[in-house]
């Protein structure tokens, strides 16, 4: 596979992404356009809902980002939280997202916006309390530390960083399709690149000819650290086996005043 610029992958994401928006939309739009006409439909839950109440979201500008249909932004809304902000590249499913907060009656308070992660509009610099990143982002940006100076960027002082993902450890593990357990094929010290044509419908499962889709192992430690490399401090993590073995963490900016005391 010939290797490609951060910008490639992006786009042949995208693209990847937008093919497969009308599947996830025929499996889960009517029940969301349904579930968000009551005020308090939220589509969160399990540890990612207990971490957004322990770090008090109530009244706090939030960005989500890579927020797909935006579900999850609009349900911070429902949980109390003020400005509401969800960024994805797919205008396909952002669309799909516009239409859920109208039906909510929440365009005052929930916008979404299009635009390439590693490419953020500027006014939105130093706006929010809090950065929202969940499950299933991370694998797939080609590169950590512009994401994680973006994130920095976003906060204001004392802001805090919310992030939900699946351990990298699961992408040691190729699935077996027949049936049984799944078998270790890749170093976790790697630095794999997968491609994949199968499809992005995680909904229904179908698997179709589709526009190619890349993804990328990051370490544990290479996450956490591009966060800590860009002023971020930890302030809780957790990892645990569901589905997934799954870590969620916090990372609050440190005033520089206080950062080489650290």
């Amino acid at each position: 596979m010939t290797i490609k610029t951060t910008e490639e992958y992006t786009r042949a994401n995208l693209e990847a992404w937008n093919e497969a928006a009308p599947r996830h939309a025929e499996h889960n739009n009517a029940a969301l356009f349904e579930g968000f006409k009551d005020p308090m439909h939220i589509e969160l839950e399990g540890d990612i809902l207990a971490l957004l109440k322990r770090v008090e979201i109530r009244g706090k500008s939030i960005v989500h980002l890579c927020c797909n249909n935006g579900r999850e932004t609009l349900s911070l809304r429902n949980m109390g939280a003020g400005r509401c902000v969800g960024i994805d590249a797919s205008e396909s499913f952002l669309a799909h997202g516009r239409e859920m907060i109208r039906i909510a009656g929440a365009e005052d308070q929930v916008e979404l916006i299009q635009s390439d992660i590693y490419d953020l509009p500027e006014h939105l610099i130093g706006q929010f309390d809090i950065v929202l990143v969940t499950i299933g982002v991370l694998s797939w940006m080609p590169e950590l530390k512009p994401v994680f100076e973006i994130i920095q960027s976003l906060l204001k002082p004392e802001g805090q960083l919310v992030m939900e993902d699946m351990h990298p450890i699961l992408f040691m593990y190729d699935e077996n399709l027949e049936g049984g357990p799944s078998s270790i094929q890749t170093s976790y010290f790697g630095k794999d690149i997968w491609e994949e044509t199968t499809g992005l419908d995680y909904y229904g499962h179908e698997v179709y000819d589709s526009k190619p889709n890349y993804s990328f192992m990051h370490r544990l430690d290479e996450i956490l650290m591009a966060g800590i490399d860009c002023g971020l401090q930890l302030r809780f993590s957790r990892s645990w086996t569901m589905i997934y073995l799954i870590f969620v963490v916090t990372l609050k900016i440190v005033p520089p005043s206080r950062r080489s005391a650290l």
